[in-house]
């Protein structure tokens, strides 16, 4: 096992302590003395000098001394210690490192932040590969886990399980279904998902399976409210045989009356039949003459139309001309503001060239620092350049005067060109005008020809089959009202209103087969349904007999590795449902509830525990070592921290 001792500790001007050197036992050191004497600061430097943090984990925390409440400046803020890794020592040293600069022109040094400094074994080297260093010898996380009693216990629950669990190794389902044959026949149905996923699906299809067997009596019961009462079928279906043969002498007897009124109407359907047919021709010479006479009228005024389409076209040239001209004078405009303010520009760089080509040199000729005259050549260099920068600035504003001026005369010549287009645009402009009063005044000259009415008694063919359908019409009889067949239409009325009302309660019997089959089929339903239950509840026993059983066993194997505390993974909800925690506990009594000799002790079983596991121990600080008559045993460096009335500080 790899054992971390701390052999010494160094402090200078950390978190209070001006300067302090405490040297540690391999085995046992007491510090020893009142609150506030610097016992756990003690702690907090050795983490601090490792890791850069507290004993909180916090990376940016005051390590610096304070002085009525100001920081202590330009005093060195370090922390350095001596450690055996087995049996090798190492010199380790980290300094907190004030950064001072002195602004250019200013006579004070300004204070800008800190920054870290590390040495390993006297020699400097980078945090980072410090820090690469120290992971080496033991990992963060880990240290904190194996220094401090209370750390453990104090992490998050789940951080607590995950680390439980990566001690102890987890138990499969493979290995808790060997333990029982339902318990593997469980694990080859759950194959593919989880069985909590499982579970769910079970309690689902339980409930929707209650659901259903609820309802399977309400509509059995229902069935029984909608079945009729039987009758004497048999009577009632030879009475309506009785009743279709009567019927069927009245049809005979109607038939034969009917056969004479068919004939006289299909005669004179015949005729109805020539008179729609000569009225529907009419209609169409009344449509074919008033079509001639629109068409007539549609080539007479085709003349017409072409002018009106000219005229339309005409003025859409005209308008678009119009818009020509309107964007023509909008880009002259554009071009005109460019222009002046491009002049307001060439005006203000012919005063910086000016103001720039008057300029002179008056810089310094005596030392800034020690007021000596500067060198001739110094002198001399200086107003070369001073002279060389001017020509430039100068040379770069008339560059930039001429490149406007490049641009003004471009845009002046667009401007010409516009002008020029705008021009000859009116003019066109002029002409089309013209062009549309003679097109208009031509259109306008050529009337508008109206189609010819339409007179049907002015047309010969119209006339003639009016007179056809009026010869027609005046020879068609409508009137049969010598032949009468009501008294046998109402006898065969009242036969099949009886017949009805008979095949009505006949139907009943096919009603109440299908209700008693419907209440043999809800009940077999029932039965399914309820066995289907059965089923889904044994298969939910065996489910949580089996997480029941792995539980146990987590919580066994994971127990058997401490000796003082215990470890609970689960609780139960009311349904018997485990949900995962962690609990420690000693002796039965919560940590929490715990006394602080059983929290200190649990602690350390905590810790030796994970030293085996990892292979590695090192010092254990113990706060409030005084509330604790007897530790468990341990093979790390101990470094008890005891509260007393003393005013000073004592380490034995």
């Amino acid at each position: 096992m790899k054992q971390v001792i701390l052999k010494s500790l160094s402090l200078c001007n950390f978190k209070g302590e001006k300067e302090r050197t405490t040297n540690f036992n391999a085995d046992i050191t007491t510090i020893s003395g009142g609150n506030g004497m610097g016992k756990s600061r003690h702690f907090d430097a050795f983490i601090w000098l490792l890791f850069g943090k507290d004993t909180q984990d916090r990376k940016d925390y005051e390590v610096k001394t304070r002085v009525n409440g100001e920081e202590l400046h330009n005093v060195e803020c370090s922390v350095s210690g001596v450690i055996v890794v087995d049996g090798e020592e190492i010199t380790l040293k980290r300094a907190f490192v004030e950064d001072w600069v002195k602004p250019r022109g200013q006579v004070e040094r300004v204070f800008k932040g800190n920054h870290t400094e590390c040495w390993w074994n006297e020699t400097p080297v980078n945090v980072g590969e410090y820090t690469k260093r120290i992971e080496a010898i033991i990992d963060s996380s880990l240290f904190k886990m194996i220094t401090n009693p209370a750390f453990f216990v104090n992490m998050g629950w789940k951080l607590q399980r995950e680390q439980l669990f990566q001690l102890a190794g987890t138990i499969t389902d493979a290995e808790i279904a060997s333990q029982k044959p339902e318990f593997a026949a469980l694990l080859d149905k759950v194959s593919g998902k989880s069985l909590a996923d499982f579970k769910a699906e079970l309690s689902a299809r339980k409930k929707r399976l209650k659901d259903e067997l609820a309802q399977i009596q309400p509509r059995i019961d229902q069935t029984h409210k909608m079945k009729p009462e039987n009758e004497d079928f048999h009577a009632i279906e030879v009475e309506i045989e009785s009743i279709d043969k009567e019927i069927a002498e009245i049809d005979k007897a109607i038939a034969d009356v009917t056969a004479a009124i068919r004939r006289q109407y299909e005669a004179e359907q015949s005729k109805q039949n020539r008179v729609n047919a000569l009225k529907s021709e009419c209609q169409q010479i009344i449509f074919d003459a008033k079509t001639k006479a629109q068409d007539a009228a549609f080539e007479a005024n085709a003349t017409r139309r072409t002018l009106e389409n000219k005229v339309k076209d005409k003025e859409r040239e005209i308008e678009q001309v119009r818009k020509d001209i309107n964007a023509g004078r909008v880009e002259m405009a554009n071009h005109q503001r460019e222009i002046d303010r491009i002049k307001n520009e060439q005006d203000k760089l012919r005063s910086d060239w000016y103001a720039e080509n008057e300029k002179s040199y008056n810089g310094e000729t005596t030392c800034p620092h020690c007021g000596q005259d500067l060198p001739e050549d110094m002198v001399a260099k200086a107003r070369e350049v001073f002279a060389n920068a001017q020509l430039d600035k100068c040379n770069a504003i008339s560059s930039k005067g001429k490149q406007l001026g490049e641009k003004v005369a471009e845009l002046e010549a667009k401007i010409a060109d516009n002008q020029k287009f705008i021009d000859e645009a009116t003019s066109n402009l002029d002409a089309l005008n013209g062009e549309l009063d003679t097109l208009k005044n031509e259109w306008f000259a050529i009337p508008v020809v109206d189609a010819a009415a339409v007179v049907p008694e002015l047309i010969p063919e119209w006339v003639a089959k009016q007179k056809e359908i009026a010869d027609l019409e005046a020879t068609i009889v409508t009137d049969n009202s010598g032949v009468n067949t009501t008294e046998l239409q109402n006898q065969k009325a009242d036969l099949n209103k009886k017949r009805g009302e008979l095949v009505a309660r006949l139907a009943k019997r096919d009603t109440i087969a299908r209700c008693e089959k419907e209440i043999a089929d809800l009940e077999a339903k029932g039965k399914t349904l309820a066995q289907q239950i059965a089923d889904a509840e044994r298969e939910e026993y065996t489910v949580e007999q089996f997480t029941k059983t792995k539980v146990e066993e987590c919580e066994n194997r994971i127990n058997a590795m401490f000796k003082f505390v215990s470890f609970r993974l689960f609780d139960y909800t009311i349904e018997g449902n485990p949900v995962e925690t962690c609990i420690a506990t000693v002796g039965g009594v919560p940590y929490g509830s715990a006394n602080t000799a059983s929290k200190m002790n649990a602690g350390l079983d905590i810790i030796n525990t994970l030293c085996k596991f990892y292979g590695v121990c090192a010092p254990i600080f113990i706060d409030n070592r005084e509330s604790v008559n007897e530790l468990v045993e341990t093979e790390s460096q101990i470094i008890n921290l005891v509260v007393n009335r003393d005013k000073f500080l004592t380490i034995q």
